[in-house]
Formats: structure tokens, C-alpha cells, sequence
């Protein structure tokens, strides 16, 4: 079962992807509220898979995201976004997926399905 970990700086969107991911069984590795929580989590407790918010405080997704495959390569990112185009940004980032904000919550859980193969 892979792992997950999740930043957002909304805490509502933290408690709605904790609550889902929770009852379809993906294991929590941490939550954080901003980038540079999100990378210093990750070093503590590393995360399969990495769901992160491009617009956050103090470190954004994209830095944190960069940071985090840097370190650690095998991570596969989720990275959200309200629309900016941000495709450019992610060119040569192996492993990360764009999400468009709003998506559906059912694209996640089927893409977490293929990801861990159950």
C-alpha cells in the first residue's frame, strides 16, 4: 500500500483529502500547510506519493515539489492548480502529475488505484 502525503493551505481541503483517502484506505503519512512544511515533513516521515497545492505560503508546491524529487526521486507528486499554467515550470520533473482545480475526487482515488496497483 503505498503512502501519501498532503499539503494544502486550506485546512478544509487537508480534512476532506484526510477523511477520503482515509476511508478508502491510503495510509496518512503527514499533512502540512504550506511547501516548506511539506518538504520538512517528508524528510521526517517520506511519502509514496506526494498530494501538494501549487499556490501555498512561504515555499509554494512547485519549490516543494522540486525539493522533494530532488531529494527523493522515486516520489511520485499530485500537484494542484486553480489553472495557472504551470506545464513549463513542470518540464524535466519526472513523476508529477497536474491536477486542474476543481477536479473530481473519484480522478484521484482511480489514479492512486493504478499508481499502487490494487
Amino acid at each position: 500500500m503505498v503512502t501519501l502525503g498532503i499539503a494544502d493551505d486550506e485546512p478544509d481541503i487537508l480534512r476532506l483529502f484526510k477523511m477520503m483517502l482515509g476511508s478508502k484506505g491510503y495510509p496518512i503519512a503527514y499533512t502540512a500547510m504550506n511547501g516548506a512544511e511539506a518538504v520538512e515533513m517528508h524528510r521526517a516521515r517520506p511519502a509514496d506519493i506526494v498530494i501538494i497545492d501549487y499556490n501555498m505560503p512561504y515555499m509554494d508546491g512547485l519549490e516543494a515539489t522540486r525539493t522533494i524529487l530532488e531529494e527523493f526521486p522515486n516520489t511520485k507528486v499530485f500537484l494542484m492548480t486553480c489553472g495557472e499554467d504551470i506545464m513549463d515550470l513542470v518540464k524535466g520533473l519526472r513523476g508529477v502529475t497536474i491536477l486542474k482545480k476543481p477536479f473530481p475526487f473519484k480522478a484521484v482515488i482511480e489514479m492512486l488505484d493504478r499508481l499502487s496497483s490494487r
